[in-house]
């Protein structure tokens, strides 16, 4: 298995494992925002620790600052915001299967910016992976179950958010900057971003106490998104945005695999045909060649 291929995996099953984890957080009363909250936090924390320890400590000029704004808002903030509240109202699953998605949303922002070329084929991948995006959330609407279908739709800000993100951090990429210094920035500006919904709403996490579960759901959270972010960027390092984004068809399917597994969800033939859909239009679009 080459490097990129397995960074690909480890990358897709880890967030996959966070949807879950925020699943778990919401049955025992952690919101969403409180829960990106403390994720983000928590592992840009470590992973800064780890990265003074190498000798990579973040930079602070305009550009950096410039950079870890906005990828803290596109890759942290706002997918793990919307994620999470999803994962927390209709389920995991429900959370998991737009991630699909941004394979598709990343390689029509790669092209259009020109960091990739177009091609028939990857264009009729294009146009399956949304035929496949439309048939999910039909069903997913349909067995809404009291959720609100804006929550449902809302999921669909999460592919396009990660995607804007995947391509934002190729072009604009800090010269010289290591992956973990840059996750870690990344990651405490994702907190900055989510603060205001913290302070607006309240934190409860230390009036729960030891016994709610609540701080071992955090740290198995933040060692959990520690790790993911550090071989995220080690991805985004080797392998660019395109190859990168297939982590979302891997979230995907792992996601949902979990859920099922572990919370008893359940997913329907009309589901599994729009993630079918969806994987073909992922093979149509990934080139061949994968980097090594």
């Amino acid at each position: 298995m080459s490097t990129a291929l397995a960074l690909l995996v480890s990358v897709g099953f880890l967030i996959a494992l966070t949807v879950n984890l925020a699943k778990g957080a919401a049955a025992i009363g952690i919101t969403g925002p409180e829960f990106a909250f403390w994720m983000a936090l928590g592992a840009g924390v470590v992973l800064l620790v780890f990265a003074a320890a190498r000798g990579e400590r973040p930079a602070l000029t305009r550009e950096h600052l410039v950079y870890y704004a906005l990828a803290g808002l596109l890759a942290v903030a706002a997918p793990n915001y919307i994620g999470f509240e999803v994962a927390a109202r209709a389920g995991a699953a429900y959370a998991s299967v737009p991630y699909a998605l941004s394979p598709l949303i990343t390689y029509a922002l790669a092209v259009s910016v020109r960091i990739d070329a177009p091609s028939g084929k990857r264009i009729a991948g294009l146009v399956l992976g949304c035929l496949g995006t439309a048939l999910v959330v039909a069903n997913m609407i349909a067995r809404a179950d009291g959720t609100s279908p804006a929550w449902l739709f809302a999921a669909l800000l999460v592919p396009l958010s990660v995607a804007f993100g995947n391509v934002h951090r190729t072009l604009y990429w800090p010269k010289g900057s290591a992956p973990m210094a840059l996750a870690a920035a990344m990651l405490l500006a994702g907190a900055l971003w989510l603060s205001p919904f913290v302070a607006v709403n309240g934190t409860q996490l230390l009036a729960r106490g030891p016994a709610s579960g609540s701080g071992a759901i955090i740290a198995a959270q933040v060692s959990v998104s520690a790790l993911m972010y550090v071989l995220y960027f080690q991805l985004q390092r080797v392998a660019g945005p395109v190859y990168l984004s297939q982590i979302g068809y891997v979230a995907a399917g792992f996601g949902v695999a979990i859920a099922v597994a572990v919370f008893a969800e359940t997913v329907t033939l009309a589901m599994l045909a729009g993630l079918a859909l969806i994987a073909g239009g992922v093979f149509l679009v990934t080139p061949r060649r994968s980097p090594a």
